[in-house]
């Protein structure tokens, strides 16, 4: 059995809902659960909640707070807060150990439901109590649960942020105890070996402090004879004493047991992992095939806490490892801060929490099948993992996106960092799959009445279509492509072949000739054929061929990524690429300048500083913008005689530099801002900025007069 549901009602942050419905509805995986989300999201609450209702194997005491109640306002708190866990999947041994409490499932499969009511009352002296009742069964048809079936409960609890060392200490409150006493050792009846070993060394102890060292004194009648002077002679007999180690009950021993290891003066993380791995001893009892009885949870809470990296991904993988046995079955359910532990397991056994909703990322609830998964499993490295934590995220391409964006970001008062926005690089186009991991199934979505995940993301992509402006200068009067599907089975009944003999990853890339598409697409021209596939693959170029295909292009984007119901804003790059577009726009006397700095390694010496200062005029005379300027800026970028990544760079650095010298000038920040933010060609970048923002920039109404921004 396994904990499948968990709902709060009026507990801390988690208000009932005005239907009555439950503030907050956990569903869980059968095995394992990583709860993750920005903090103050509820990630403890949820932990505690569990503690609550079903306690821990190691008995700590759970003492229910003022501050567990819902605040209504600063000074008002709830009466009552309910916590309710559904189990299912319940076998025939478990379902007959709770057999009183059971209910069904829609499926008419068992299924166990546990409740605990906590109530504010005030007794006859006007004292303020907090009565609880556990609960099971079904709803208006609960018992209370007696404290057999409440044993079979019990979880095992990792507490965050413990003190280690002290934890593992000898005394009264000892942790240690509690861990030990519950290991099967102990609960099967061989204490009786410990509690002899002690008997004896007591024992020893008192005939060792009896022994005489001179005749008829010995150092525990010397005690003996100081004490009785402080007792009358009817209390004579209190005077007698004797050493011992400790008591020989089973509970007295173990409170003078501490565990260390070998190694003298552990760090704080190693004295962690020491006492973690004590705590899942209480676990192992559960993962013995002797007994399969229980749900068997484990809650560790921020495993992160005093563990560096290479050690947490080791616990994380050990956990792992350990639900890959057949002979056992167990829940873990954990919180996390760590990217890098979000990034070391599949994303389907994440949870995230977002807004007052608890967002599971399994199949059952996302849009994402099986290779998506497997995807994401490979190329969600720890960088990327940030989007689970993050208010809003920006998927660029690549580096050059990478880092620009953040630079920009901050010059028009939008710094990505202050908003909590993650910036996450795909290299590629691969957008879809995390567009999905982020998108409800329907299912989902009507059927349970659950909210649309409302993250804001951006996309931010280029269109890829080159300009008219790129055909002329490099002499091309024609290409060959096969744009779309339709176009494909053009080409298909001409070849008398199916799709399924053709490559047909290339739909949409453009070439110089026949045969290289051909080679491509995996088919061959024949003589008698080439004429017809010419007709049908080869287009003239012009500026309304390129038009075309610029809105086909940005249509076929729009309709990839429109189907999916998260809170997605499409960021299209207007024209060719980002770097193209940046050479058309306001920026463009920057780009320039990057490119120049980077191309040459004496830029600004000599005849390499006269091309720089007559270039710089040309731009400055371009009051059009013209196509033809652009593409002379743009064309060491496309012949890769410069890095686009270090371009983005020096740019990104221009950029802030910018932004510092003008920050505390208002007025002239102002003003640099409104023509950024009025560029048609930086449009789709700012609108994807302030997309993922929670905060806003005011909108100037004045009209801009369209300038360089200079450097």
């Amino acid at each position: 059995m396994y904990l499948k549901t968990l709902k709060l009602y009026n507990f801390r942050k988690f208000a009932v809902n005005k239907d009555s419905s439950a503030g907050l509805t956990v569903h869980f995986n059968k095995n394992l659960n990583l709860i993750v989300g920005e903090n103050d999201s509820g990630k403890t609450a949820i932990i505690d909640a569990i503690r609550y209702l079903l306690g821990s194997l190691s008995d700590d005491f759970e003492k229910i707070s003022l501050e567990d109640f819902y605040c209504i306002n600063k000074d008002e708190f709830t009466d009552t807060f309910v916590i309710e866990g559904i189990f299912s999947d319940l076998n025939d041994k478990e379902a007959g150990k709770f057999l009183e409490w059971l209910s069904f499932d829609t499926e008419n499969e068992y299924q166990l439901r546990v409740i605990l009511k906590a109530e504010r009352k005030t007794n006859e002296n006007g004292k303020e109590y907090i009565d609880k009742k556990l609960l099971a069964g079904e709803e208006n048809c609960e018992l209370r649960l007696n404290s057999q079936a409440r044993d079979l409960l019990k979880t095992t609890y990792l507490k965050p942020l413990r003190d280690a060392s002290s934890e593992l200490k000898p005394g009264f409150r000892s942790r240690l105890v509690n861990i030990l006493k519950a290991h099967p050792v102990f609960q099967s009846g061989e204490s009786s070996e410990l509690v002899q070993v002690m008997e004896e060394a007591n024992s020893k102890l008192e005939a060792f402090f009896e022994k005489e060292y001179t005749k008829d004194r010995s150092l525990i009648k010397d005690i003996e004879n100081v004490l009785s002077d402080f007792y009358d002679n009817a209390d004579l007999h209190k005077s007698k004493a004797k050493f011992n180690v400790t008591k020989s009950d089973l509970t007295s021993i173990l409170r003078k047991l501490s565990l260390n290891t070998e190694e003298i003066n552990l760090g704080l993380g190693n004295q962690n992992l020491l006492f973690i791995a004590t705590e899942l001893l209480l676990l192992n009892n559960f993962m013995s095939e002797a007994n399969t009885i229980g749900p068997n949870i484990t809650l560790i809470e921020e495993i992160e806490a005093h563990l560096h990296t290479q050690a947490q991904i080791r616990l994380i993988k050990f956990l792992e490892a350990e639900l890959e046995k057949s002979n056992f079955s167990s829940q873990f359910i954990l919180t996390t801060h760590s990217s890098d532990l979000v990034s070391s397991i599949n994303p389907s056994n994440i949870i995230m929490v977002h807004n007052q909703f608890c967002y599971p990322m399994s199949k059952e609830y996302t849009l994402l099948n099986e290779n998506d998964y497997k995807f994401l499993e490979r190329f969600l490295d720890a960088t990327k993992c940030n989007l689970f934590f993050a208010k809003g995220i920006i998927l660029v391409e690549g580096d050059s996106e990478m880092l620009l964006i953040p630079a920009l970001a901050e010059l028009i008062g939008l710094p990505l960092h202050k908003n909590g926005v993650s910036i996450i690089n795909v290299h590629g186009t691969s957008f879809e799959r995390y567009i999905k991991l982020f998108s409800r199934s329907n299912h989902w979505i009507e059927e349970l009445m659950y909210p649309e995940l409302n993250i804001p993301i951006s996309i931010i992509t280029d269109v890829d279509v080159k300009p008219y402006i790129y055909y002329e200068k490099e002499g091309f009067k024609s290409v060959y492509r096969i744009s779309n599907n339709d176009h494909l089975n053009e080409v298909l009944k001409i070849l008398g072949k199916t799709e399924d003999e053709l490559k047909t990853e290339f739909i949409g890339k453009e070439y110089s000739t026949l045969r290289k598409l051909a080679k491509d697409f995996n088919f061959d021209v024949s003589s008698e054929k080439e004429d017809e596939l010419e007709l049908v693959i080869k287009c003239d170029i012009s500026a309304d061929y390129i038009n075309s295909i610029n809105r086909e292009k940005k249509n076929t984007i729009d309709e990839k990524y429109g189907i999916y119901n998260c809170n997605l804003n499409i960021g299209i790059a207007p024209e060719w690429t980002l770097e193209f577009s940046l050479a058309k726009s306001c920026v463009r006397k920057m780009l320039y300048r990057a490119i120049h700095t980077l191309r040459y390694k004496s830029a600004f010496e000599g005849k390499r500083l006269k091309e720089y200062k007559e270039f710089r005029q040309i731009i400055k005379k371009d009051n059009n913008y013209s196509d033809n300027i652009a593409y002379e800026i743009f064309k060491p970028i496309d012949k890769k005689l410069v890095s686009k990544a270090e371009i983005a760079q020096e740019l990104s650095v221009y950029i802030k530099d910018l932004y510092e010298r003008n920050k505390d000038k208002k007025e002239a920040l102002e003003k640099i801002q409104n023509i950024i933010m009025r560029d048609d060609y930086l449009k789709y970048l700012i609108e994807a900025i302030k997309h993922v923002s929670s905060l806003n920039i005011e909108d100037k109404s004045e009209e801009v007069e369209k300038v360089g921004v200079s450097q």
